[in-house]
């Protein structure tokens, strides 16, 4: 009885393949209708502020909605052994989600620099919050960890081992990023260890709590701070974000390179400090 309800719990090869493609097809598509819809009441003239509260919305919306339809209809394993049960978040990732950008923060102020602030008017400003917060940072965070960690993760556990399951998607997080990036070489390298690297961290973190949840507070957290516009760290100033804290050492590797500090050495210390506090953590439960 129990080999035969293991069995019913794996995924061909074609159904695993095709049930990423249909993942990260649904990201697209749902962020290209969230954009979209959104338009129209900013071309009514509602504000930027509201449009954007509006776009992170219907981008949770329609991807919940698309994967729910995947694995019913397609995969034929629920959403809870996806890990995507009902939100239910622990403490201890709760106060990692604030710690981790504080900390890429404070040592890039050891490291040394200098604050730049850029002035916006009140509506200029109220709209990069909006985005930063409830787009750039809650929606993708949210939407993204139930793609990578939930759906690609499920299938390829499902098909494999748990180790590929976190290693594949994690890989595939960072060579994403390179898409639409103006990167030189070095940078792209750069870029494809830390997205790994911040990918694994993302994978333990779900597997451990056996939720996307956490790694998705995580996330949204992440960037809602680091990439935002609510606060930028690099090499030069970035001309649409609120504060700047810019590195006097100009190296790509503390700067990130083309990408920025999510790719920097600063950033990967980071990774791998709370990948062992996932691990150390995974260990206990296995006890």
């Amino acid at each position: 009885m129990v080999k035969a309800m293991k069995e019913t719990k794996e995924l061909s090869i074609s159904k695993t393949i095709l049930g990423i493609i249909f993942a990260i097809t649904i990201l697209v598509i749902a962020q290209i209708l969230a954009f979209n819809i959104s338009e129209i009441p900013f071309g009514l003239g509602i504000s930027g502020a509201i449009c954007n509260i509006i776009a992170g919305i219907l981008y949770v919306v329609f991807a919940l909605l698309g994967t729910t339809l995947l694995c019913k209809r397609f995969l034929r394993i629920s959403m809870v052994e996806m890990r995507i049960p009902r939100i239910q978040l622990k403490v201890t990732w709760l106060i990692s989600a604030v710690l981790m950008p504080i900390s890429v923060l404070l040592i890039s102020i050891l490291v040394g620099g200098h604050w730049q602030t850029n002035t916006f008017d009140a509506k200029t400003t109220l709209a990069t919050i909006t985005s930063a917060v409830f787009f750039f940072g809650l929606a993708t965070g949210i939407v993204e960890e139930i793609i990578f960690r939930g759906i690609i993760m499920g299938c390829l556990e499902k098909r494999f081992n748990i180790k590929i399951a976190v290693l594949i998607p994690s890989v595939l997080f960072g060579l994403l990023h390179i898409i639409g990036n103006d990167l030189d070489f070095a940078s792209i390298v750069q870029l494809l260890i830390a997205g790994s690297i911040v990918g694994i961290l993302f994978s333990l973190i779900t597997y451990e709590s056996n939720s996307i949840w956490n790694s998705a507070i995580i996330h949204a957290i992440w960037n809602m701070t680091i990439i935002g516009g609510i606060l930028y760290i690099g090499k030069s100033a970035d001309g649409s974000s609120i504060f700047n804290f810019i590195l006097e050492n100009k190296s790509f590797l503390l700067s990130g390179g083309d990408f920025g500090i999510e790719a920097s050495v600063i950033s990967i210390f980071v990774y791998l400090v709370f990948i062992t506090v996932a691990i150390v953590l995974l260990k206990k439960k296995e006890r």
